[in-house]
């Protein structure tokens, strides 16, 4: 499988306490704009700004009461987060609000003004804001985004984190099984520094298409900048990159986008799964990084062990898995037949990675488990072997010379998949 860092939302939640009437939940205090230096919270309330926070002019877990701000974004997707700027827009000048509750009482909208009670800290390299109460004041214009170009003049993100930005000519070079899109300037070899991701929208990233704009928010988490868009409006419908020629091999060390296999050997029989169809291949002759799994989209193939066979689709990542999706089985041809090679491994190799989806075979096997609920039972290798294809009999303490099937990835376990009894020994 394709690897590279999967970018998640931190664990931070928040409620923000307001209400229609523009006063604090539990607030009994006027909401007439008081100008004095502190308020019943103890907050510093002396025209203290996002970018006073962001660029130090003011400390770090003091806490301040926010006024004039202006809401960019709607509730994250886990209803976790809302995003604030100053007014006036520009670097420094945005902010993650959060808390430890959900944000079901939040009425705030993309526009509305609003003032922030609470603390900010530093999360991990995020500036957050631990609001104690949020106060909608009036409506106001969301500050337009930043324009930053296709990235490549931004030596340092930092100044636009929280902010909302737009990236221009980027194309997905990569994308995991959380649908995260790694960027790259479409005229560039070099990465943008950033990540398409669905913090509040859950786009469909197109593997190896160009984006001619993406408007979002931008997130720091897990040591990596991403670009959030907050709906369908914030992005352009991408270019479409041209079908490339490839090897199972090429797709496991990475390709990305739409792909056109050719001769490709199947190892296994096909099975079906929420109404799609899946089955192994691999490149004639097998190897390390050989091996790929199909699935067809809400669709059927006829397809027998040892089968040669041409198709062309897209690459895609799910859950771990390097797969080619096919949507239009049109683009299936049984080309011939071919004997599977399965790649023998004699001892327990330091990542199963490179054998993702190849046909393998694994040597002196000690079963360490009567079989699960699932039917799958652990050994001595480390993987698990499975009754996806063949249900076997197999008891704690048991051997087996070699088992042989293809090299399957679910639920962060290794499992082989015997196709038949001759796959035991």
């Amino acid at each position: 499988m394709t690897r590279f860092s999967v970018l998640l939302l931190a664990p931070l939640s928040l409620t923000l306490a307001c209400n229609l009437g523009g006063k604090p939940i539990g607030d009994s205090g006027s909401n007439s704009g008081d100008s004095s230096s502190t308020d019943d919270t103890g907050s510093s309330n002396n025209g203290t700004t996002i970018a006073d926070i962001r660029t130090g002019v003011v400390p770090l877990d003091v806490p301040y009461t926010l006024e004039h701000l202006i809401v960019t974004s709607p509730h994250s997707s886990n209803d976790k987060f809302l995003f604030v700027q100053d007014a006036g827009g520009g670097p420094n000048s945005g902010m993650a609000l959060y808390d430890k509750s959900l944000m079901a009482d939040i009425f705030a909208v993309p526009g509305d003004e609003v003032t922030v009670v609470g603390t900010p800290s530093d999360y991990y390299g995020w500036t957050e804001f631990t609001e104690d109460s949020v106060t909608i004041t009036g409506s106001g214009t969301v500050p337009p985004a930043i324009d930053l170009g296709d990235g490549t003049t931004v030596t340092d993100w930092d100044p636009y984190e929280s902010v909302l930005i737009t990236l221009s000519n980027q194309a997905v070079t990569a994308v995991d099984s959380y649908n995260t899109g790694m960027l790259s300037p479409a005229s560039s070899t070099s990465t943008s520094g950033v990540a398409l991701n669905n913090g509040f929208y859950d786009a469909t990233v197109e593997c190896g298409g160009t984006y001619p704009s993406i408007t979002g928010i931008l997130f720091f988490e897990y040591s990596a900048y991403t670009i959030n868009p907050r709906d369908a409006t914030d992005m352009t419908d991408p270019v479409l990159g041209a079908v490339q020629p490839a090897t199972c091999s090429d797709v496991q060390l990475g390709i990305c986008g739409a792909v056109a296999l050719t001769d490709v050997v199947v190892t296994s029989d096909s099975w079906t799964k929420n109404g799609d169809e899946f089955f192994f291949v691999q490149d004639n002759g097998g190897g390390e990084n050989s091996g790929l799994l199909i699935d067809i989209v809400g669709g059927t193939y006829a397809v027998t062990v040892g089968d040669t066979v041409s198709m062309t689709g897209a690459t895609t990542e799910a859950y771990g898995l390097t797969e080619v999706l096919i949507s239009d089985t049109s683009t299936m041809a049984t080309t011939g037949t071919a004997t599977p090679v399965a790649t023998e491994i004699t001892s327990v190799p330091t990542d199963f990675e490179p054998y993702e989806d190849c046909l393998v075979t694994l040597d002196s096997v000690d079963v360490t488990s009567d079989p699960s609920a699932y039917g799958d039972v652990t050994t001595s290798w480390g993987v698990n072997v499975d009754d996806l294809f063949y249900s076997f009999t197999a008891a704690n303490g048991d051997h087996y010379n070699t088992v042989t099937g293809p090299l399957y990835y679910a639920y962060s376990t290794w499992y082989v998949e015997p196709r038949s009894a001759s796959d035991l020994n």
